[in-house]
C-alpha cells in the first residue's frame, strides 16, 4: 500500500525528469522567451541577426512505436569573415547564466559548436565551420507529446504599418520591388518585441548590389559578396540575398 501511495504521488507531483513527459504546449511558452534571449544575445553593431518562425517537426519519435512532435525557432546571424569563434563566444557571454552557455572546437579549430541548457529540456544549439559568414542558433524542445489545441501552422503576423522598418522599405524601393513581407517576431527579456520583415521572390535583373549601392552605402557593412549582402542600418539589420534573378530581403528590428 505504501508503495502504491508513493507511485500516485509521484506521477502527480514530481517534475518531468525527461522531455517525453511534458506535452509540446507546455514548453511553447519558454520556446519564446528563449528566443528572445538569443535574439537580444547575437544582435550586436558587427553583426546581423534574423529571426525564423516557430515550425514544427511532427515526424519525429518519442519511442520506435511512438511519434510526436518538436518546435524548432531559428535565429541566424551573419558576421565578418574570420569572426566565428569570437561572435559564439560572445553569444555565450551575452546569454543568461543559468543557461550555462558552452562554446567548444574540435582539434584542429576549424569546427566550432555552442550549446546551452535553458531548463526544461529546452536546448539552444549551433555548430559551425570556422570559414563560415553565418551561424544558425537553434531553439529546440525536442520530441514531445503533441498536445491538442496548438496550432501547428500559425497564421503571420501583422504589425502595424508604422513599425515597418524605413531602411526596409528603402531597400525594397531600390530593387523595384512591391511591399509585400511577412512578419516573424520575438520577445525580448526587456519586453521589447524584435521583430524580421521578409519579402520573397523579388524578380531582379542585374547586380543587385548596385541598386542596393544607394540604400545601403555608409551604413554598417557585414557582408558584400556576390549573391548575399548584410548591412546594418542603426538599430535595423539588413540582408539580401540572391539567386537566379531572384531576390530575398530581410530586415529585422532586433532587442537593443
Amino acid at each position: 500500500m505504501v508503495l502504491v501511495v508513493a507511485v500516485v504521488w509521484a506521477v502527480r507531483k514530481d517534475p518531468p525528469t525527461v522531455p517525453e513527459q511534458r506535452p509540446i504546449a507546455e514548453s511553447l511558452p519558454l520556446v519564446e522567451q528563449v528566443t528572445g534571449a538569443v535574439v537580444a544575445a547575437a544582435d550586436a553593431p558587427d553583426r546581423t541577426v534574423e529571426i525564423g518562425a516557430l515550425t514544427f517537426d511532427q515526424h519525429c519519435s518519442i519511442t520506435p512505436v511512438r511519434g510526436g512532435v518538436e518546435a524548432i525557432r531559428d535565429v541566424v546571424v551573419r558576421v565578418r569573415d574570420d569572426q566565428i569563434p569570437g561572435a559564439l563566444e560572445s553569444v555565450a557571454a551575452a546569454l543568461p547564466g543559468q543557461y550555462r552557455a558552452e562554446v567548444q572546437h574540435n582539434a584542429g579549430n576549424t569546427r566550432f559548436a555552442l550549446h546551452a541548457d535553458a531548463g526544461d529540456f529546452v536546448g539552444i544549439d549551433a555548430s559551425v565551420e570556422g570559414t563560415a559568414t553565418a551561424i544558425t542558433l537553434e531553439v529546440s524542445t525536442g520530441c514531445r507529446p503533441r498536445s491538442s489545441g496548438v496550432d501547428y501552422a500559425p497564421a503571420p503576423v501583422v504589425p502595424p504599418a508604422s513599425e515597418v522598418p524605413a531602411a526596409f522599405l528603402g531597400a525594397l524601393k531600390a530593387l523595384g520591388a512591391e511591399q509585400k513581407y511577412t512578419v516573424t517576431e520575438a520577445t525580448c527579456p526587456s519586453g521589447r518585441t524584435a521583430r524580421t520583415f521578409t519579402a520573397e521572390g523579388i524578380k531582379v535583373s542585374g547586380d543587385p548590389g548596385w541598386a542596393l549601392g544607394d540604400v545601403a552605402g555608409g551604413e554598417v557593412v557585414i557582408r558584400a559578396d556576390p549573391h548575399e549582402w548584410a548591412y546594418r542600418v542603426k538599430e535595423v539589420s539588413l540582408v539580401v540575398t540572391e539567386g537566379d534573378g531572384v531576390a530575398r530581403v530581410s530586415a529585422t528590428v532586433g532587442c537593443r
